[in-house]
């Protein structure tokens, strides 16, 4: 037997083995009696590795898989480390700590600016306040004019006076007095 085929069968014994791999084996194990027999074989032999405990484990094993991994326990934690997993490990109290952050950024730029005070003399502001006072003029004097060109000229002439001989018009005919023989 090949050893690849060999490295398969355990593989799937032991449940590390791909979903194809798998597939394959079942088949061939349904085909062939030797495969089947061999991975029943490494199936208990997995059985009874995967139940065996801690305790009933040898030292020289534990020592051989512990070294062979390199891990370091951590007996204790740090503050630093409760510091980082409450903050980057939960992603809604990761946001809300950044929109703190920004807001604070950003309302500092906002109270701390400086102020600009601008200092004018005093023929600055005599000079602004005269022009002030010259638009103002101005501005009365265009109203005013307009005023009296709507009241005068646009009221009377344009519009008073049709409206006027409107009522005439119809006030003439209703006293029978038609001069104006179209109307009819």
């Amino acid at each position: 037997m090949k050893e690849e085929l060999l490295n398969k069968i355990i593989s799937v014994a032991y449940g590390d083995a791909s979903l194809k791999d798998k597939i394959s084996i079942y088949f061939l194990a349904k085909k062939d009696g030797e495969v089947k027999n061999l991975l029943n074989e490494y199936k208990h032999s997995a059985n009874t590795t995967h139940n065996l405990g801690f305790e009933e484990c040898p030292d020289n094993i534990i020592e051989k898989v512990t070294n062979s991994i390199n891990s370091k326990t951590v007996q204790s934690k740090s503050m630093l480390t409760d510091i980082y997993s409450i903050i980057f490990r939960r992603p809604v109290f990761s946001g809300a700590v950044l929109g703190v952050i920004i807001m604070a950024v950003i309302s500092t730029f906002i109270i701390n600016r400086p102020e600009i005070k601008q200092q004018y003399t005093k023929q600055q502001i005599e000079l602004a306040d005269e022009q002030v006072k010259q638009s103002f003029a101005l501005v009365a004097s265009v109203l005013n004019k307009t005023k009296n060109t709507v009241e005068k000229e646009v009221l009377t002439d344009r519009v008073s006076r049709p409206i006027k001989q409107s009522f005439n018009l119809v006030n003439e005919y209703l006293k029978g007095e038609n001069k104006n023989e179209n109307i009819n």
